[in-house]
């Protein structure tokens, strides 16, 4: 679970830290880009006249000055809404909706704001030296410049991802502000590219062009030339060396971080762990996959809720059935058991005893029932008042679905007698019921309309079996089964011979048989 804002700000420092975090950083960038710069220029002064030089270091001093302010000024102004949202946070407060969207859109795009006024502040720099007198001021002000702002663009990045993404996105959802600006992993990798090997390797060309040039024209001794060139390269490549370094690390801890998190939640997720999320650090590939992740991981969550919920309902082999998709819900034709059992003078039952009782009979009732149903792999469908049906051998196919039935039933004879003796000595009256099952076709669908519908099974079979069920009221047993099913178990079973009777719905009358006991 996401830590609260002012979980994160622990004090007052770390208050200052990130509202300033910016203006340091790009200081920093800007700082080293300038004693580049200062270090390239002393590469190349030393044919240079005093009244350049001194007016080179004037320029320095006051457009150094200048800059500061300027910057300063802006980056406080580009700012003003993520420091207002930060002292919110601070006291727990919760900002306005349109001042936190304005101080979330602001950082997000800070890297890109400070890569266009540090920009142009150096490109108008190098020209200014440039006309001051430094030769190749314009290469040496761009190249510098180029390093310093991508330092700037990815020590923002940098810091972002420790302290103000986690502030202002706890749960992710980068891509849902507008107005952010993105820059493609292929892009980042290549401004990376060019900052850390062509600039370098320009840089060298330029050296070695000016010192050809100062041989050309000053007539030097060649031994010199080659000692300050050498000399003036270990400076320039330690320098870049340096540089790429510290570039190397920050665009690798910007990778390395997130797609580590995504690991993590998909390790999570693999072990059906969908409660997990990845934290998101930007708006390119790497952030959308990281919010792609948690929104799926938000969906299977749901899935997981609804599919709990709906075995709640219904039985688990039928939802996990129908949502892997192996169940048809617009019909199947299927060889099936149907049992019905139904409690015997419950009416009467109703009328005498206290609904507090009465609810305790009949749900102990179904309890004990529903086990002996569930434990020889029947299926219950529905409870209809103090009735219920269940099937065997759908909507999985079972192999001896009829003998699972039998066995069934037998069960709930012998629970039914253990929960009348705990009745009796409780106080409360006994119970009887009556079971009818039959075997054959059955057509399995979802039946309902189409707002609320069910999985029932429907056909002859399933009248056919409730019909006996009716029976055994007549006959005074209390497990009845139909002529398919006898001709099937009479080998496992002992069964007694009702008399042939007339049923609703059949023209010729039907001969049943009581189920008595399992033949050992």
């Amino acid at each position: 679970m996401p830590l609260k804002p002012v979980q994160l700000i622990k004090n007052r420092w770390v208050k200052h830290y990130i509202a300033g975090e910016v203006l340091i950083g790009n200081a920093l960038a800007m700082i080293l880009g300038d004693w580049m710069t200062h270090v390239f220029f002393l590469n190349r002064a030393e044919w240079l006249s005093r009244k350049v030089v001194g007016t080179i270091y004037s320029l320095d001093i006051f457009y150094g000055l200048f800059c500061t302010v300027v910057l300063s000024a802006l980056i406080l102004w580009y700012e003003k809404p993520v420091r207002q949202c930060l002292s919110l946070f601070y006291t727990d407060v919760t900002p306005q909706p349109d001042i936190l969207e304005k101080a979330r859109r602001r950082v997000l795009n800070a890297p890109y704001f400070l890569v266009i006024i540090d920009g142009v502040i150096w490109g108008v720099g190098s020209f200014l030296f440039l006309a001051a007198g430094f030769p190749g001021g314009v290469r040496v002000g761009l190249g510098s410049g180029l390093i310093s702002v991508t330092m700037a663009f990815f020590w923002v990045e940098h810091m972002s991802q420790f302290f103000r993404i986690p502030l202002f996105f706890p749960d992710g959802n980068l891509s849902g502000v507008s107005g952010v600006k993105t820059i493609s992993l292929k892009i980042r990798f290549i401004a990376l590219f060019c900052a850390v090997s062509l600039v370098p390797l320009a840089f060298v060309h330029l050296t070695i062009q000016r010192y050809r040039h100062v041989q050309e024209v000053h007539d030097f001794p060649l031994e010199y030339i080659l000692h300050s060139l050498e000399s003036t390269l270990m400076v320039e490549s330690g320098i870049f060396m340096v540089y790429a370094i510290g570039l190397f690390l920050f665009a690798t801890h910007h990778l390395r971080r997130p797609v580590q998190d995504i690991i993590r939640v998909m390790n999570h997720a693999k072990k059906g762990d969908f409660t997990r999320k990845v934290q998101v650090y930007s708006t390119d590939e790497i952030g959308f996959a990281g919010e792609t992740l948690n929104a799926m991981n938000q969906g299977l969550l749901e899935r997981e809720k609804i599919k709990d919920a709906f075995g709640r309902y219904v039985d688990p082999r039928i939802r996990d059935e129908i949502l892997s998709g192996r169940v048809s819900l617009d019909g199947e034709r299927k060889e099936a058991t149907i049992l019905f059992a139904d409690l015997r003078h419950f009416t009467p039952l109703v009328a005498v005893t206290p609904a507090k009782d009465l609810i305790h009979i009949l749900n102990s009732y179904f309890d004990e029932i529903s086990h002996a149903i569930e434990s020889h792999g029947g299926l219950i469908l529905q409870f209809i008042g103090d009735e219920v049906e269940a099937v065997f051998g759908a909507p999985v196919a079972r192999y001896g679905h009829e003998a699972d039935a039998a066995n069934a039933a037998l069960d709930m004879r012998r629970r039914l007698l253990t929960l009348n003796e705990k009745f009796k000595e409780q106080g409360l009256p006994t119970i009887s019921h009556g079971i009818g099952i039959h075997t054959g076709p059955v057509f399995a669908a979802r039946v309902g309309n189409a707002d609320r519908s069910a999985y029932s099974l429907i056909g002859d079979t399933v009248n056919m079996a409730s019909r006996i069920q009716d029976l055994s009221k007549t006959f005074g047993t209390d497990i009845l089964v139909s002529q398919t099913m006898y001709d099937i178990l009479k080998d496992r079973y002992d069964f007694s011979e009702m008399p042939e009777v007339r049923v609703q719905g059949k023209d010729a009358p039907v001969q049943v048989y009581a189920l008595k006991r399992a033949v050992k």
